[in-house]
């Protein structure tokens, strides 16, 4: 009997740590989704290659070596899909690149893993408007494989239809 009274603070004393130990939050869960988001380089890269692609106009535009050479891309400002560097180029060159977006993400309603993101960003455009949009980019390795960009709706009517 006096080996297993012993026995007993050690286990409780055993089974307090683990238990402690089992409780203590993660570094993730104690992060915001800023802080968690661990593509955030990725995706502001994007956003400099973007800007770069107008400032200093080059044969392919910057912005595209940030895409997988067989990247999809459901675009802002047009339809897509858009498979591949040409076709991306193109949508880039004739559609986007024109407005001269500068793109600004909200890293506060950023989803992120290290090869996933999706959130909300805005384009400041030459005319100065800002157009507000959501996204979703599928990393693999550093480059871009699929990427889904959408306007956000206008206010919605009563009814529940945007107007148009």
């Amino acid at each position: 009997m006096k080996r297993l009274n012993r026995r007993v603070p050690h286990y409780s004393a055993c089974l307090c740590l683990l238990a402690a130990f089992a409780a203590w939050p993660t570094a993730g869960w104690s992060q915001t989704a800023s802080q968690a988001c661990e593509v955030k380089d990725l995706l502001q890269n994007w956003a400099d290659q973007l800007q770069a692609s107008w400032l200093q106009p080059s044969y392919p535009p910057p912005i595209v070596s940030t895409y997988a050479d067989n990247a999809v891309l459901l675009p802002t400002c047009s339809n897509g899909p858009l498979v591949g560097h040409p076709a991306i180029e193109d949508y880039f060159k004739s559609a986007f690149l024109p407005l001269q977006p500068q793109a600004t993400f909200d890293w506060d309603s950023a989803h992120c893993t290290a090869t996933f993101a999706s959130g909300l960003y805005s384009f400041k455009v030459k005319s100065g408007q800002v157009l507000r949009a959501r996204y979703t980019y599928i990393f693999t390795g550093k480059l871009i494989a699929q990427h889904h960009s959408s306007l956000e709706p206008n206010p919605l009517l009563p009814q529940g239809c945007p107007a148009h």
